[in-house]
C-alpha cells in the first residue's frame, strides 16, 4: 500500500535528500535539480574524482520521477487582468494605487519558485505587517532660492487635470490664503515598509508556487511506487478569510468576500473645501481688502 504524502513534503524529500545522492558533496540541491531540469538526466560525476568526494547511494526511483515532473513544470505565468490581481492585495486593496498594473505586467517562473522553495525548505512569503504612510517630498527651490526637500502638493487646474502646485505668495497669498482652494490642493502619500506592490508580488509568487504544486500532485497521481502525493494542504490564498479553493494558478473570484466588508486601510479624506482660516489670517485678508477699496475711492490727482 502506498504512503500518502503532501506534495510539498514529497518535493522537498526528492530535492533535498534523494536527488543529491551520487553527486559531489560540494554540489547544492539547487545545482543538482537545476542541472537535471536543464539536461533531463542526472549527470554522473562520480568518475571525475577530486574535491570533497560524493554522497553515497543512488536516488530513490520515486525521486527521479518527481524530478522529471518538476522539469516539466511551466516556467512562465502571468495574470490576465485586474480582476485576477486584486485578491493579492487582500485588505490593502484600498491603497494599492497603480500596483495592480505593475503586477499585471510582471511574469513569474513557477518551476524556479518550486525548486527554490524546496531547496531552502521554505515557502514564498505572504504574511506582512501593515504598510506605513508617509508624505511625498520632492527636491524644489524654496522662497529663498535654495534647493530643499519640500512636500509635493497636487491640485486640479481649470480643465480638471491634476498638476503639481506651489504655495501662494505676495498678494495672492493675502487674497486666497496659503493655497488656492479652488484647485483642491492635497499632498499625496505613499505606503512603505512594505509597499503594497512588494506585498502583492510576494503573494503572486505564493499563488504560482501553490498552483505548480497542485499541478505536480495531479501529474504524479498513481505514477510513484512508494508514495501517493496529495494536493497542498495549505490554502491558495491564506491572507483571505475565508480562504477560497481553486485548482488553477491564477484565481479570479477570491476577492468577493472583501467587497462587502470594506477595506480597513483605505484612506479617508473629507471633501475638499476652503481651508480654515485662523483669526490672524482672516484679519489680514479683511485689512487688505479694505485698503484696496479705499485706494479705489480716492479721486485721481488733477
Amino acid at each position: 500500500m502506498k504512503t500518502k504524502i503532501d506534495i510539498e513534503k514529497l518535493v522537498q524529500w526528492a530535492v533535498r535528500e534523494e536527488l543529491p545522492k551520487g553527486q559531489a558533496v560540494a554540489a547544492t540541491p539547487w545545482q543538482v535539480i537545476t542541472q537535471y531540469c536543464a539536461l533531463g538526466v542526472r549527470v554522473d560525476v562520480s568518475a571525475s574524482g577530486g574535491g570533497l568526494g560524493f554522497l553515497a547511494g543512488d536516488p530513490h526511483p520515486d525521486a527521479l520521477i518527481v524530478g522529471a515532473a518538476i522539469r516539466a513544470l511551466d516556467t512562465f505565468a502571468q495574470f490576465e487582468d485586474r480582476v485576477e490581481v486584486m485578491p493579492l492585495f487582500g485588505d490593502l486593496v484600498g491603497i494599492a494605487g497603480h500596483a495592480p498594473e505593475a503586477i499585471m505586467s510582471a511574469s513569474f517562473d513557477p518551476r524556479s519558485i518550486v525548486i527554490s522553495s524546496a531547496t531552502q525548505g521554505s515557502r514564498p512569503k505572504w504574511r506582512f505587517d501593515d504598510p506605513a504612510p508617509r508624505q511625498v517630498f520632492v527636491e524644489a527651490l524654496n522662497e529663498r532660492g535654495e534647493l530643499r526637500a519640500m512636500p509635493l502638493v497636487h491640485g486640479l487646474d481649470a480643465e480638471g487635470y491634476e498638476i503639481a502646485i506651489k504655495k501662494n505668495r505676495g498678494r495672492a497669498r493675502m487674497r486666497d490664503g496659503e493655497w488656492n482652494a479652488s484647485m483642491r490642493p492635497r499632498s499625496p502619500i505613499e505606503w512603505h515598509d512594505p509597499s503594497p506592490l512588494s506585498v502583492a508580488h510576494s503573494r503572486a509568487e505564493w499563488v504560482a508556487w501553490h498552483g505548480a504544486l497542485s499541478a505536480l500532485a495531479l501529474d504524479l497521481a498513481g505514477a510513484l511506487r512508494q508514495y501517493e502525493p496529495t494536493p497542498p494542504a495549505l490554502p491558495l490564498m491564506p491572507w483571505l478569510d475565508p480562504a477560497p479553493l481553486a485548482a488553477r494558478v491564477i484565481f479570479r473570484d477570491a476577492f468577493a468576500a472583501y467587497e462587502a466588508k470594506g477595506y480597513p486601510l483605505s484612506p479617508r479624506r473629507r471633501p475638499a473645501g476652503k481651508p480654515i482660516e485662523s483669526p490672524i489670517e482672516a484679519e489680514t485678508v479683511a485689512s487688505y481688502k479694505k485698503a484696496s477699496r479705499e485706494k479705489m475711492r480716492k479721486p485721481r490727482a488733477a
